[in-house]
């Protein structure tokens, strides 16, 4: 009787012990959610689909909302009015990076306003990174929302979470919370995105019609997909609206399963279209709902050849891109941006013949990790712009006065110390770079910072200048990510040093050039008019970005500081010489804060004239019409601060033979001047993997994609694209 007893007890005991286990479990599981945060209009929480991380570097969290009959909240693009919830996860531990997953809304229109967004019931899934999965998460989350009926009320709710680090169970256990089905649910809303959508907008084109402007698409794959179109949201950085979709006849022959709809477009300005404009689609048709990024006036299609037309880098070997970046930063030495610096370079050699083995490898090595270094600076600021959402490109520092200004004044005192007007005793000044470099100074043992600021300011110089394999490389870090940048910029850096480290490694090399003499007097003359003739190139320049009037003022600030200069040098005593410097510091304190009271000019030149050739406006839109008309496109992008670009125009497309060719009447020249910073113009070329100029490119009816020519241009090349953009049918008129 006891044992029956015992053994009852004992079974009563393991099932209340299983119960509270399963209790407990069940707890755990409810536990991954906040309390309800109760609003007259809405109730909404945050919830876990997991109970704890167990070891993964990721977690989905959902905002949940219970929203009163007629209220409603708004998606990331709310339209015409409201705005989208707003996450705060200040105060929140081991909670990295927070993206929410926006399921397809719904369109909401009243009195003419299109709105969209949910009602009813809504999750909002959110993929949090977690930069260490062995801790746990503590989550402090404030969301600012805006709910809607007849009224908009802003409204505030603030979450506290703790998700425990935990670990996979080996017994077959989970960690998959009650909440985890409610939010994939909404995840199946989520409009698909990439490669092999079952639907697919082919075409999009901007149309006017009964002064109506239109967007109109083509969608594939609804047939197959047995759905059709329920809504089409278009996203733009411009501030227009888009109308319901409406289906439309196709124009010319039909294609199978492809849908037209056309989209009234609501609030462009005149003169104003969506040509070339990016727009982010969302078509959604039943159950299904894809997202895709597309430009206007682009099919799939096109944009996919132009995409292989722009990156020939697709499927290259990233060694061969390292490659080619050597190459190009190799072939910058000689290209005729560097001319301006071959002044320091003569110089540092000239002085390295005097020179111990062991203080010229040391010097050039100093200068090639100026080089580097000035790369490195440069891949800094660009990934800098680049995250910040700017427009980035090889020698954009051009486009900016006080970057020009700067390396004019910079100039100006290069060539006044070389030609022995002053010395600058401070090692840590960046006239050091050509006072060490053309005087015996270095002796005194400040060479090495001398010779590593040479190499920066060589590298700022050197930057206008594209050359072959650099646009390649150039192109293909901008378009990459931070790694690809400063990997792809230090490889540019090495093939600009490669003549320094060549004399690093054979010092005596240097001893082969003369012994310094009096005639050195006569090439520091010469030379230190080589650095006065570049700093007017840059005035010129500087002259596009705040007008003549402001450059002007710049040089005449300069001619004062130097001739107080001058001055200084001539004269005796302490007191004039006092005050001859503290005249030239004032004059030079002029060109450098000229350009901040000038006025630049309204606009470049829309279109300019070059000899015989007759260049029409930057239209780009245009291209696509011209070459169904049987025209060729000719597109030239270049820039005053492009040397390459003006060599490639006095030596190619202005001779006779080239000159001839492209006077064609068939011919259509189109010319975009980059001097000054141009979104538009930066997109063309981004879109095309070119981050630099000079940029030139061929379109015609054998070649509608177009031809894209190498950055120094030959006659031969020249002729030849023209030849086969025109095709065979065109080759009579060619030759005439």
């Amino acid at each position: 009787m006891l044992h029956h007893l015992i053994a009852r007890l004992t079974i009563i005991f393991a099932l209340a012990i299983s119960l509270a286990a399963g209790v407990s479990s069940a707890v755990a599981a409810t536990d991954m959610a906040t309390d309800w945060v109760d609003e007259d209009f809405a109730s909404v929480r945050l919830i876990s689909a997991k109970t704890n991380l167990s070891q993964s570097d990721t977690i989905r969290l959902g905002l949940e909302y219970e929203l009163q009959p007629d209220w409603k909240i708004y998606w990331r693009s709310a339209g015409d009015a409201g705005f989208p919830p707003q996450l705060d996860w200040t105060g929140s531990e081991n909670v990295g990076n927070a993206e929410i997953l926006w399921p397809a809304p719904h369109r909401f229109s009243i009195f003419g306003l299109e709105t969209f967004g949910y009602k009813n019931q809504i999750i909002l899934p959110i993929d949090v990174a977690i930069p260490d999965p062995s801790q746990p998460v503590s989550v402090r989350l404030n969301v600012d929302y805006l709910v809607c009926s007849d009224i908009c009320i802003p409204a505030t709710a603030t979450f506290n979470l703790d998700i425990p680090a935990g670990a996979a169970d080996g017994n077959g256990g989970t960690n998959i919370s009650n909440h985890a089905h409610q939010i994939e649910k909404f995840v199946s809303r989520v409009p698909l995105t990439g490669t092999g959508l079952p639907i697919k907008v082919i075409s999009i084109d901007s149309q006017k019609t009964d002064d109506q402007n239109i967007l109109r698409l083509g969608i594939a794959g609804l047939d197959a997909a047995d759905v059709s179109v329920d809504d089409i949201l278009i996203e733009s950085d411009l501030r227009v609206g888009f109308g319901l979709p409406k289906t439309q006849e196709p124009q010319g022959p039909a294609s199978d399963d492809v849908q037209y709809f056309n989209l009234a477009v609501q609030g462009l300005e005149d003169g104003q279209n969506l040509i070339d404009e990016p727009l982010t689609v969302t078509v959604i048709a039943g159950p299904l709902a894809v997202e895709q990024n597309l430009v206007v006036g682009q099919s799939s299609a096109a944009s996919s050849i132009t995409a292989a037309a722009a990156s020939p880098l697709a499927g290259t070997s990233q060694w061969l891109i390292g490659l080619f970046a050597l190459l190009g930063g190799l072939i910058l030495n000689v290209m005729p941006c560097v001319l301006p610096v071959l002044s320091i370079k003569v110089m540092s050699a000239l002085q390295a013949r005097e020179q111990d083995i062991g203080r010229v490898r040391v010097g050039f090595l100093a200068s090639a990790a100026g080089i580097v270094t000035s790369f490195w600076i440069i891949a800094a600021v660009l990934v800098g712009i680049k995250l910040a959402g700017g427009s980035i490109g090889w020698g954009i520092q051009f486009q900016q006065p006080l970057f020009l200004t700067v390396m004019t004044i910079i100039l100006a005192l290069f060539a006044l110390n070389m030609w022995g007007l002053f010395e600058i005793s401070g090692p840590d000044q960046l006239g050091n770079a050509a006072n060490d470099a053309i005087t015996r100074r270095e002796s005194r043992g400040r060479h090495i910072s001398s010779n590593f600021l040479t190499g920066m300011f060589a590298t700022l110089l050197a930057t206008p200048c594209s050359a072959p394999f650099l646009g390649t490389a150039v192109g293909f870090a901008l378009a990459g990510s931070v790694f690809d940048i400063f990997w792809i910029f230090t490889l540019l850096g090495i093939g600009l040093a490669l003549p320094y480290l060549a004399i690093a490694i054979q010092p005596r090399v240097a001893h082969i050039l003369p012994k310094p003499g009096r005639w050195m007097n006569a090439v520091k003359f010469v030379l230190g008019l080589a650095l006065v003739g570049t700093a007017v190139w840059l005035l010129s320049i500087l002259s596009v970005q705040i007008g003549m009037v402001g450059a002007v003022a710049v040089g005449m600030g300069l001619i004062t500081g130097g001739l107080f200069i001058w001055a200084r040098k001539r004269a005796s005593n302490l007191r004039p010489r006092f005050i001859f410097t503290a005249l030239a510091v004032a004059g030079f304190l002029v060109s450098l804060f000229a350009p901040g009271f000038s006025r630049p000019p309204s606009s470049t030149m829309a279109s300019t004239s070059s000899g015989n050739l007759d260049w029409q406006a930057f239209a780009p839109e245009t291209i696509d019409a011209l070459v169904s008309d049987g025209k060729t496109v000719v597109v030239d992008v270049t820039a005053e601060w492009c040397v390459t670009c003006q060599v490639n125009k006095r030596l190619v497309l202005e001779t006779p033979a080239v000159a001839d060719a492209l006077s064609n009447d068939n011919i259509v020249l189109m010319q975009a001047d980059w001097t000054r910073p141009d979104q538009k113009i930066a997109d063309y070329l981004a879109s095309y993997g070119r981050f630099g100029i000079p940029f030139n490119a061929v379109f015609g009816p054998a070649e509608p994609d177009g031809i894209l020519l190498s950055e120094l241009l030959g006659v031969e090349a020249v002729l030849k694209a023209l030849h086969d953009a025109k095709g065979a049918s065109n080759l009579a008129q060619t030759s005439e």
